[in-house]
């Protein structure tokens, strides 16, 4: 049964989409769990996350296998570590469960739990928020558009509570107990009316949201926006020798997919394999191009700075005007642990000795960026998983949300799918358009309510223009 229960949540997200499974995933283990000692408590829970996350996160052994060059038994090795301590998580659940919750009514503090469990996963330099329960109805607009008051936080909740609320009445048509305690018709009732209510009301906050964004946008200004994906492999951007055809191709696509009244064009995460601010030889071909094209346009590359004799090197997105200047430079803020920079530098050693990378980036600040009438709130690759970058950044006077990333990392695997459907959430919670452009995809844009507006395939080379409302 807790076997079950982790496959059935894997099944929620994508890329198997079976949203619906989120609802009575929970049932299985806890049905197990209802006379278990603490010890056989945690071990279910345990086994529900372990199952959970080395299913979830499978594409760490693809990616590792192609990119660092490991052994398929290295990669999932280190899978399972990682799998192993994202687990901690549902073992304390486990041992919440067994200490706190000792009859059925007790049961319905579980969604405030889970909650709470899932806030955790923000903390500290390992934090990583990735495929919350919340996530899974990424394509339910209706139901999760009271992300904008609980943030993503709040649909999890929604759906232990709906998971609770059937647990007791499967409880009760068993005629099983929980903790030595029957389900009396009063709690099942009480169960299946809370359960109803709490959909009924969140659909009906969805309706109502849903019409006043859509009256917003009518009456709002519009900006074109082109989107460019080049689909290049990921072991050709690193080439020095492809320097050059990476950049004239970034241009051509642009020159090729440009309509007139085009007010910005987005590129991906590194579209440039160099750094941009130096005196490259490639630099002012671009700057050229943007002016001739009278387009803004933001574009990620590296970059470095020299200060007190050390070179500090970041991911950043620079944004260029229509006359060719760079106006302003966003330095990634939250950068990927033990791949962009190593968050323990004693171990530092022994991470190289294992075979990892060692790169060497600084964060820089979350800022919002302007750039001819629209406040840009920028954010780079996975920082999108982090809700509270892109709240400050709306907070700051962001109109519009940007998502640059490069998933060629990951190949054919569930990981570019999983990351859009987090975007959404970032669209929904902040009301704000939110655009996306990645290298292999998926780029798209979601608009303030959540809906995919337009998207492409990953692994296509394409452009698109979108119509962003502004607001």
């Amino acid at each position: 049964m807790a076997v079950i229960s982790g496959l059935m949540l894997t099944a929620s997200f994508p890329s198997i989409n079976m949203p619906f499974l989120a609802f009575i995933c929970w049932i299985p283990c806890l049905f197990a769990l209802r006379q278990s000692t603490f010890l056989f408590c945690t071990i279910l829970c345990m086994i529900t996350g372990l199952t959970h996350e080395f299913t979830l996160l499978y594409w760490i052994v693809p990616t590792l296998v192609t990119h660092a060059k490991f052994s398929i038994m290295y990669a999932t090795f280190i899978c399972m570590v990682i799998a192993c301590i994202r687990c901690c998580w549902f073992v304390t659940f486990g041992s919440i469960i067994y200490f706190f919750v000792k009859k059925p009514w007790h049961l319905f503090v579980l969604p405030f739990i889970w909650v709470g469990l899932e806030l955790s996963k923000n903390w500290g330099s390992l934090g990583f928020p990735w495929a919350l329960l919340g996530y899974s109805q990424w394509q339910w607009i209706g139901l999760i558009q009271i992300a904008d008051i609980f943030g993503v936080y709040g649909v999890s909740g929604l759906i232990m509570l709906i998971n609770v609320c059937i647990f007791l009445v499967v409880l009760h048509v068993c005629e099983s107990q929980w903790k030595f305690h029957s389900i009396s018709n009063y709690l099942m009732f009480s169960g299946l009316g809370i359960g109803t209510l709490s959909i009924i009301l969140s659909l009906t906050y969805g309706v109502i949201r849903i019409n006043e964004i859509d009256s917003k946008i009518k009456t709002s200004p519009h900006q074109k926006i082109m989107i460019v994906q080049p689909n290049i492999p990921q072991h050709e951007k690193w080439d020095g020798n492809n320097r050059a055809p990476i950049t004239k191709k970034m241009i051509q696509m642009t020159f090729a997919g440009m309509e007139q009244g085009v007010d910005l064009v987005i590129w991906p995460e590194t579209a440039l394999p160099y750094a941009f601010h130096s005196k490259h030889q490639l630099r002012q071909y671009v700057l050229d191009s943007i002016k001739q094209m009278q387009v803004g346009l933001v574009m990620g590359s590296p970059s470095f700075v020299s200060q007190d004799g050390q070179l500090k090197h970041y991911n950043s997105a620079y944004i260029i005007n229509k006359q060719g200047e760079i106006q302003s430079r966003y330095n990634k803020a939250r950068l990927v642990p033990f791949s962009e920079y190593m968050p323990y530098p004693l171990l530092s050693d022994l991470w190289k000795l294992l075979g990892a990378p060692d790169e060497k980036f600084v964060p820089g600040r979350v800022e919002v960026h302007d750039i001819h009438g629209v406040s840009l709130g920028i954010q780079i690759c996975y920082e999108i998983i982090f809700p509270a970058y892109a709240r400050t950044m709306t907070h700051n006077g962001a109109n519009v949300l940007i998502n640059m990333s490069n998933d060629a990392w990951f190949g054919r695997t569930a990981c570019p799918e999983q990351l859009f459907s987090m975007a959404v959430f970032r669209a929904v919670e902040n009301k704000r358009p939110l655009v996306r452009a990645a290298n292999t995809g998926i780029s798209g844009m979601i608009d303030p309510c959540g809906r995919v507006v337009s998207a492409t395939r990953i692994f296509e080379t394409n452009t698109m223009i979108c119509e962003v409302p502004v607001f």
